[in-house]
């Protein structure tokens, strides 16, 4: 139908320039360009507009007569097209007579009469790649004209199919939706650009699933749909191991070292008002700017180290970290020296709030394992603060958007956070667990009263938590990892049968609000998303909370439930949502994520207010809100911003990540014996499965610790198979004799037990060997 036809003196010349793609994820559907696409041109004076437009973008808007602007749109397929316009609404006066020409086709339309919508100017057909020129010039002095976005919108329906934009873990499940596909319509697997079926089956329930295949090399490749409605082509994607630790690692760490308060000179930071914004620069944090007590860093931070320490400890770190008390060595990893960074400002910083000493606690526990990088000072310093604050119930320094309670860490909470992520149950757990380890290996007084405040609290929960009421749950946000990830470490040092079937009801809740089309696990029986809140920071942190109960529920089939809800959450991020997008605004650019062709809609200019964190490489700062569920991706993708909360729920989900896909096992050449017991004179081989594959295109490293019972630690070197290879391979010579720890010999006696492992502490991958004398 056309438009209401108006006189008037406006004209515009918009000409929107497109690349055909080479497959779109909503197959030929529609081709959208808004004044951001690289086509975009202007001629006479435009504004930027302070109306956002079509998905949170930039408009623009002219009162100069004569002003043009322009795009050239190109048709994906031959069909026909309705042409369409997007006008933001306004209160100035828009021209009421704006007349649009395309070809020898004009119209005019009423930019006053419609706003905040798609507006149908006619229908055209075009042939694949065929362009078509949009005019509009500027004609009607006094009033304003607008440009925004522009579609060609296919009159017939077709399938949409969105997948992980940038890959598939090997091993792992491997999903994707198609909205529109009936049940019963089919899918198939091609390299991209070639018609060789590889894989096919069924879509059911709007998901297809081809987790079977596990394709020698890494693709690229298309999933195409075909059913009643037509056929869709996915953008394409790869598949390799640890296809999502390897694209997401080095982005993890960047965001740490970029989001740092003064970019890492702390002598430009004050401590002496925590009442304050202390990175000064209108935001908060101690340590990170647009930071906050419950952001859980440090803990993300100890998390990736020690679930996968080879990854970190390659290289020294090359950030800057000026003005600390006490630094690290200059040999000090990257991800080393981020968490002395926060340690030592927290020092500095006198922190006194629950969830900050919590973080400390952290560091002091796992401090044997960074004590070659970071002075004993550091160590002896934090730890004693600790102890000394530990009960204090004071919470007057440094904190926002905080909920009245005591920072007495012995006492058992019973208050939780609300929506903003404050206090998620169980936050206690394990930090007193840690301080109980730590009093009990430095011989301090008053160990057992840490433990007994971790059993009490753990306790109070079972009894206590709701699963069923989404406030114990994804109503904590971002921060909801940390209530399952504490369970589960609690359960795997001190299990019992309540606290297994309390973790086995939450995971029970989980499955069931994540049976629809995008393997997406709602916030109740009837909401998708959390009320009022952007929440990338939630579907980011759940796989922690998801792999951590995974990793202590016996039941096989809840497992694998777990495990596919947790990859879709990280399809999610990853594009497979109703956006078609990446959380992450910049994640289509050379600075983003592997493979990914859509980042999120930015909304924010970078470095200033909200936008703080925009120039920061790998942000989270968008997601999808209630009205794009269960399928409109013509919805408002409404509020986004980067928050340094939403990547670290994303940092505690990588190492649990890498957790998951951590295995170690190892054998004795020595024939006849039992495939766990070796000889004392053998040949031990290791084999390690670990996300060490950080480069797709060269066989990398890695190290595996050996111990005996009887006193003996060997370091074994153990290299991939191949470049891009799930294993990774090595010996060590066994011998009988008196243990010589260090010399690159394990030497064994018999009823000696051998314990392999990689990963530290809680993050181990371990298998043991027993051994008995040689035949």
């Amino acid at each position: 139908m056309l438009p209401r036809v108006l006189g008037g003196i406006l004209a515009l010349l918009l000409i929107v320039s497109f690349a055909p793609p080479v497959a779109a994820a909503s197959g030929p559907v529609e081709i959208v360009s808004t004044t951001r696409d690289p086509g975009y041109r202007e001629t006479g004076v435009w504004t930027q507009a302070q109306r956002t437009g079509l998905l949170g973008g930039t408009t623009r808007f002219t009162r100069q007569v004569g002003a043009t602007a322009a795009w050239i749109v190109t048709a994906p397929a031959d069909d026909e097209y309705t042409l369409d316009v997007w006008i933001p609404a306004s209160s100035d006066v828009n021209d009421p007579a704006v007349t649009y020409t395309w070809g020898a086709t004009s119209v005019k339309a009423n930019q006053a009469a419609f706003g905040d919508e798609w507006h149908t100017l006619g229908t055209v057909r075009l042939s694949q790649g065929a362009s078509l020129t949009l005019t509009v010039t500027a004609k009607t002095a006094g009033k304003v004209t607008r440009a925004d976005a522009v579609r060609l919108h296919s009159s017939r329906p077709t399938q949409d199919v969105l997948v992980n934009q940038s890959g598939y873990d090997l091993t792992g499940p491997k999903r994707f939706t198609a909205p529109r596909a009936a049940d019963g319509d089919t899918f198939t697997v091609t390299r991209e650009g070639s018609a060789e079926v590889l894989f096919h089956g069924t879509v059911q329930g709007g998901v297809g699933d081809f987790t079977a295949f596990q394709p020698a090399s890494a693709g690229p490749y298309v999933v195409s749909v075909t059913g009643v409605i037509g056929a869709g082509t996915s953008h394409p994607f790869g598949i390799g191991p640890y296809w999502t630790y390897r694209v997401a690692i080095q982005r993890a760490v960047d965001f740490m070292v970029q989001s740092r308060c003064a970019n890492g000179d702390a002598t430009k930071l004050v401590f002496t008002d925590p009442a304050g914004d202390h990175c000064n620069r209108g935001n908060t944090g101690v340590a990170w700017r647009d930071d906050h007590q419950f952001s859980f860093t440090l803990q993300g931070l100890i998390e990736l180290y020690l679930s996968n320490p080879d990854a970190f400890t390659r290289a020294p770190g090359t950030g800057r970290y000026d003005g600390l008390a006490i630094s690290t060595t200059p040999d000090a990893p990257e991800i080393v020296k981020l968490i002395n960074w926060g340690v030592d400002l927290y020092l500095q910083g006198k922190v006194n709030h629950t969830l900050l000493k919590e973080q400390l606690a952290w560091f002091v526990y796992a401090y044997p394992h960074l004590s070659r990088w970071i002075p004993r000072e550091q160590y002896l310093k934090a730890r004693d603060h600790l102890v000394a604050t530990w009960s204090d119930a004071a919470r007057d320094r440094w904190n926002w958007y905080d909920i009245p309670h005591s920072a007495d860490l012995f006492q058992t909470y019973t208050v939780i956070g609300t929506g903003k992520g404050q206090l998620p149950p169980g936050h206690s757990i394990v930090p007193n667990l840690m301080m109980y380890e730590v009093a009990e290996r430095d011989g301090l007084a008053g160990a057992q009263r840490y433990l007994d405040a971790a059993r009490a609290q753990v306790d109070w929960l079972v009894a206590n938590l709701d699963w069923d009421d989404p406030a114990t749950t994804k109503g904590q946000r971002m921060n909801e990892h940390v209530t399952m990830e504490s369970l589960a470490y609690y359960a795997e040092r001190f299990p019992s049968p309540a606290l297994a079937a309390k973790i086995g009801q939450w995971a029970d809740v989980a499955i069931a609000r994540s049976q629809n089309m995008w393997d997406f696990r709602k916030y109740s029986d009837t909401l998708w998303i959390i009320p009022e809140y952007n929440e990338p920071g939630n579907v980011a942190g759940l796989p922690a909370a998801a792999l951590a109960a995974a990793r202590v529920i016996e039941d096989p089939a809840k497992q694998a439930a777990l495990r596919r809800i947790a990859a879709g959450q990280i399809d999610h991020v990853f594009g497979r949502n109703p956006a078609d997008a990446h959380f992450s605004h910049d994640a289509a650019t050379a600075g983003g994520f592997e493979g990914v062709e859509r980042g999120w809609p930015k909304e924010y200019p970078p470095g200033s207010g909200a936008g703080e964190l925009e120039e920061v490489q790998g942000v989270l700062d968008g997601s999808p809100k209630e009205a794009s569920y269960p399928y409109n991706p013509e919805a408002d993708l409404g509020y986004a911003e980067g928050w340094v909360a939403f990547n670290t729920a994303w940092n505690s989900s990588l190492a649990q990540l890498s957790v998951d896909q951590t295995a170690v096992s190892a054998s004795g050449s020595v024939s006849g014996l039992a495939p766990d017991v070796v000889a004392p004179a053998d040949t031990i081989d290791v084999r390690l499965r670990a996300p060490l594959n950080l480069d797709a295109s060269a066989p990398e490293h890695g190290t595996v610790t050996i111990r005996t019972s009887g006193g003996d630690e060997e370091d074994v070197r153990v290299t991939e198979t191949g470049p891009s290879a799930l294993d990774f391979t090595g010996q060590i010579s066994a011998l009988p004799g008196e243990t010589r720890e260090g010399d690159g010999v394990l030497q064994l006696r018999p009823g000696d037990t051998v314990t392999v492992s990689y990963g530290l502490d809680a993050f181990a991958a371990t298998t043991t060997l027993h051994v008995t004398p040689a035949r």
